[in-house]
């Protein structure tokens, strides 16, 4: 296998990985990153926030779908929502992305809570299994 080709497929692997440790920690897809990415880049580069109308005609997707989207990336606290007016006279939401910073420190803090809990249920196992016990053979109570 070339080297082009072998460092093409380790990259696609390591994202594939981080791409499932993402959906562990936060809920979010691959597709969900990709566009906080997309309006991280535009931010970057216009400094101006974007509506849900903006991201579809960029994107090419449904409204609908950037607006679970955006609902997801707004409780993963990805993107930041404020009020504006609109030019026509009502109320809009305006998004911006987090700092690429701010979002690495985020996912460490979660990893390393997840770390914690996962390891403390681990050494725990005992009193898990014991407990599952108690409540019947399937462990849901029911026989």
């Amino acid at each position: 296998m070339s080297s082009i080709i072998k460092s093409a497929t380790e990259n696609r692997e390591d994202m594939l990985k981080f791409y499932e440790i993402l959906r562990t920690l936060t809920g979010l897809s691959q597709c969900d990153f990709d566009i906080y990415l997309v309006m991280l880049r535009i931010y970057e580069k216009s400094r101006e926030p974007l509506t849900v109308s903006e991201l579809t005609q960029l994107l090419g997707k449904s409204r609908s779908a950037i607006e679970r989207t955006i609902l997801k990336l707004h409780k993963s606290n990805f993107i930041e929502r404020r009020q504006t007016l609109s030019r026509s006279g009502g109320y809009t939401y305006v998004y911006y992305p987090r700092p690429l910073e701010e979002i690495k420190k985020m996912l460490q803090e979660r990893l390393d809570e997840f770390y914690k809990n996962a390891r403390e249920m681990i050494l725990n196992l005992e009193n898990v299994i014991s407990e599952t016990g108690k409540n019947g053979e399937n462990g849901n109570g029911r026989d």
